[in-house]
């Protein structure tokens, strides 16, 4: 069975941080893993973050 994959990007605190930890932390919990953190700190101190997770229902090839 192939391994198929879901992305999801979100924003992260990149300024403080025990914030980004606690925030990586939680998205961690919902299954997601972290692929990279965009170097695009906006003025709220936050950066783009994208994640990706093994899809519930692969199909077979």
């Amino acid at each position: 069975m192939m391994k198929l994959w879901e992305y999801d990007s979100r924003k992260i605190h990149a300024v403080h941080m025990p914030q980004q930890m606690s925030d990586l932390e939680k998205i961690g919990n919902e299954g997601w893993e972290l692929v990279l953190i965009k170097d695009d700190i906006d003025d709220n101190g936050t950066a783009t973050a994208i994640f990706k997770k093994e899809k519930k229902y692969a199909t077979e090839e």
